[in-house]
């Protein structure tokens, strides 16, 4: 069901805390260097593979079009005026076609949905790849966190009322999100499909429309580093983050209906976020002046007005609340199939590795929707949004230089592997993903997401915070959950009796 060369990787594991075949540390330990299972007991309930090439498509391109990124926009703006955010959103997108390449390649060595732990954990040391994989975990709650908060300041904006109104907003959407996916993998599937279809038209629509209805000349068109090659890689960095995310679908490895499909949505979700967001740049750039859109936290509904006046203001409303909701309920989709794989290898609480009976995570996506909602609070508290894109921009592009590494290494630890998907040129791309990637996180961890020409150790000084926590979770927490499940292993192993002494001989 759903294997690939033989090696039965997409195999469900027993819910119990760690994978079958695992070493006493709770890493899979198969000769191969793969992640190998076992025959799950009859009555069991496992993971389904239920998803299709639409489903995991809209599932890769619905985690990457969040609200947010209509305020990733006008950062984009902020460092490429008019024509050239257009252009650097196309070059983002052609830099993010290799990294689909690379994270192609790693997905079809490790098809399982804790791939990214063991693909760098493979390329690394366990360590290193507990520490990167659980800050790149961050990356979805803060983008989910971000996203709420945007869109309870648009609703507000049009509907009016009280801050805490629109929290009540977003709780509501995070608890329908929640149960969408704690009905299984089907559901939200579907759920995804239809409102990330539905987003994506919509946003594309009203954006040629304003074209074409809004009479305004392109500033600076074409210079894309009209303020010198700091500011063009300064936009490449925030151009990034429209796709972030995409390749989030890898965790859903073991829910798809074939191998190939993870393959093929990976290289179709980038070119359907370009066309839209291309367009969005361009519209923006054209209808709605950077002085209104700079700073605000509902630049997509500032389009909408100029386009078709208050019809457009609610068009764009609509489809924020659907951006919203594809949001909450793929990240949910996919962070909880990551936390479900670490405590089935016995990395986190084994309450985590669970499912209910329609095969869901039910602890790791109720877990997900309260830090939503808690994070959420805080960003309404800071109201620094603009921080949380260039925090994410940072995670992404330094996730896409390791498995670069990664892709570059495992070539040569593992060269006569079979390799379901090969990249093309794998040892170029790759050094090629670990240069650039690596140039444009260390210029975003230090870029002001509002003021081209000032710089900001924020972004880097986040980063850092949520990389020290990790790591201290990864030497402090992991030894202990390890030694409780090694604990109770020890005391359901059947104790054998001591021999029974014979009676004395009577002479």
């Amino acid at each position: 069901m759903g294997t690939s060369n033989g090696d039965d990787t997409g195999t469900h594991r027993r819910s119990t805390g760690r994978s079958a075949g695992s070493s006493a540390t709770g890493v899979p330990e198969p000769a191969d260097g793969g992640s190998r299972g076992t025959t799950a007991a009859p009555g069991e309930v496992r993971l389904r593979r239920a998803l299709g090439l639409t489903g995991a498509t809209m599932t890769s391109t619905g985690l990457a079009f969040a609200v947010i990124d209509y305020i990733a926009v006008v950062s984009v703006l902020t460092y490429a005026a008019g024509v050239s955010g257009w252009m650097a959103v196309m070059i983002a997108g052609l830099l993010v076609a290799v990294v689909a390449g690379v994270f192609a390649e790693l997905n079809g060595l490790y098809p399982t949905a804790a791939g990214i732990r063991l693909y760098i954990s493979r390329a690394l040391s366990e360590r290193s790849a507990l520490v990167i994989t659980f800050t790149y975990l961050t990356t979805v709650v803060l983008v989910i966190a971000a996203d709420a908060f945007l869109i309870g300041s648009a609703i507000r904006h049009v509907v009016g009322g009280p801050p805490i109104a629109a929290y009540g907003w977003i709780i509501g959407l995070l608890v329908l999100a929640v149960v969408a996916n704690l009905f299984g993998v089907r559901l939200a599937g579907t759920v995804q499909t239809i409102v990330t279809l539905t987003v994506l038209v919509a946003t594309f629509v009203l954006s040629v429309v304003s074209l074409f209805t809004v009479h305004a000349s392109y500033p600076h068109p074409f210079g894309l580093f009209h303020g010198g090659i700091f500011h063009g890689l300064q936009a490449l960095v925030f151009a990034i983050f429209l796709y972030a995310a995409f390749e989030w679908v890898t965790t859903g490895a073991e829910e798809v209906s074939r191998p190939a499909v993870i393959t093929k949505a990976l290289f179709i979700a980038p070119v359907l976020l370009f066309a839209v967001l291309g367009v969005f740049s361009l519209a923006l750039a054209h209808a709605v002046s950077f002085s209104s859109s700079h700073g605000s936290a509902y630049p997509q509904l500032l389009l909408g007005k100029a386009a078709l006046g208050e019809v457009g203001t609610i068009w764009m409303l609509g489809a924020t609340v659907l951006a919203a909701m594809n949001t909450f309920n793929g990240g949910f989709l996919v962070a909880s199939r990551f936390i479900y794989a670490a405590a089935r290898e016995g990395l986190l609480p084994r309450v985590f590795s669970r499912l209910n009976i329609r095969a869901v995570p039910w602890a790791a996506v109720i877990a997900l929707g309260v830090t939503s909602a808690v994070v959420a609070a805080l960003v309404f508290a800071t109201k620094q949004w603009l921080l949380l894109v260039a925090v994410g921009s940072v995670l992404e592009a330094g996730i896409y230089a390791v498995a670069g590494y990664c892709v570059y290494a495992l070539r040569r630890k593992d060269r006569a592997r079979e390799r379901p998907f090969a990249l093309k040129f794998a040892t170029f791309f790759s050094v090629f993903s670990m240069v650039v990637f690596g140039v444009l996180a260390l210029v975003g961890a230090f870029s002001d997401p509002q003021h081209p020409s000032h710089l900001s150790v924020l972004p880097a000084l986040v980063v850092v915070i949520l990389a020290a926590l990790s790591l201290l979770y990864v030497r402090a927490g992991v030894p202990r959950i390890r030694a409780k499940a090694e604990a109770r292993s020890a005391a359901s192993r059947p104790r054998r009796r001591p021999p029974r002494e014979s009676p004395p001989s009577v002479a």
